[in-house]
């Protein structure tokens, strides 16, 4: 899992071959909106633009991918973004055959993340997003992992 704000994404270009096109995406949201959707990127590549009001934490699922990195960043609001090593988690919902996705019961460790902080998360990584009290937009953008 990283941590940090759009202004140093450069730090982290080199990490995935997509993600410099991931990282443009994302420094064009923050300086023109763009409408709430799916957006394709280059090599299987997709972001999705959201926006939703915060929830509190009993509402949002803990989960994980095998397929995909996410990289998360709040535009404008504050989500409190949970994180925990997957190994910790006990999964409940399995649906990685036809989402990539499952769901799990366990701890994390709360982030902050407010306008232009991103998180990444990688396979080993559980997460929890959309907790806060106040409305938040924010891009997903999903990497495939098969182009690493």
């Amino acid at each position: 899992m990283i941590k940090d704000n759009l202004k140093y994404a450069k730090l982290y270009e080199s990490v995935h071959p997509l993600f410099p096109a991931a990282f443009a995406f994302l420094k064009e949201a923050m300086s023109s909106p763009k409408e709430v959707g799916r957006y394709e990127l280059a090599g299987g590549a997709f972001a999705l633009v959201q926006s939703y009001d915060g929830k509190p934490a009993d509402l949002c699922k803990i989960e994980a991918h095998k397929k995909f990195i996410d990289i998360q960043c709040v535009l404008k609001g504050k989500e409190y973004f949970g994180v925990a090593d997957l190994s910790t988690q006990e999964m409940y919902e399995d649906k990685f055959e036809e989402k990539d996705v499952a769901f799990y019961h366990g701890e994390v460790d709360l982030l902050t993340l407010t306008d232009g902080d991103f998180v990444i998360v990688f396979p080993e990584d559980a997460h929890r997003p959309q907790q806060g009290e106040s409305h938040i937009e924010k891009v997903v953008v999903k990497v495939p992992i098969a182009n690493a």
